[in-house]
């Protein structure tokens, strides 16, 4: 039903790529995945609804994992190379393909420049997911441990731990004034809680 409800929402805002949203769709179903996958798209996309998101950016979230293999940064410069091929990096769209990648890229370390509203709001939608309810929030928890089953609970707390304290040593996690509004706060109290769950195990 989720992919039914992706592959409309890519027809009725981009019937210009015609069948490009279903190529990108059967890569967000790729069996590896169990948290980058259609959910994770769909709440992204939510979120970028949310904070009044124009279409390139909705483009850079359809390609920001469509390269998905557990390579943190190689896998967003591979999204961005891709959205360079399917979209086509010559004549008048030229402009729009070097937006969406450069976008993409800016998923790899959600560090936005300063007055990028576009890239802002890419950014806090990737990361809208911190700020969910608080069921949600441990069922994206558990995908992301599922996706990372090579490693041991010993490697995985460590390396929770220290994704998690990064965040808090952030302290801003949403840079567009929208998302500081709507998820800085409960995002904050998710982190807390996790961490307090990863010392008690």
């Amino acid at each position: 039903m989720q992919v039914d409800h992706l592959a409309s929402r890519w027809d009725e805002r981009f019937p210009q790529l015609g069948g490009l949203g279903a190529e990108l769709l059967v890569r967000w179903q790729e069996p590896h995945r169990s948290y980058h996958d259609p959910r994770h798209l769909a709440e992204c996309l939510h979120a970028l609804d949310q904070l009044n998101g124009g279409p390139i950016e909705e483009l850079a979230l359809w390609f920001h994992d469509a390269v998905y293999q557990g390579r943190p940064r190689s896998d967003e410069r591979a999204s961005a190379r891709l959205a360079r091929q399917l979209l086509g990096d010559e004549g008048e769209r030229a402009g729009l393909v070097d937006e969406v990648a450069r976008l993409v890229r800016v998923t790899e370390q959600h560090r936005p420049p300063p007055g990028d509203l576009r890239a802002q709001r890419v950014s806090d939608a990737d990361l809208a997911i911190l700020a969910a309810d608080a069921d949600r929030y441990r069922a994206s928890v558990a995908d992301l441990r599922s996706e990372n089953a090579d490693l041991s609970d010993d490697q995985w707390r460590l390396r929770r731990v220290r994704q998690l304290r990064g965040l808090q040593r952030r302290g801003l996690l949403y840079l567009s004034p929208g998302g500081r509004a709507l998820w800085q706060e409960k995002a904050e109290a998710n982190i807390a809680a996790e961490l307090r769950g990863l010392f008690r195990d």
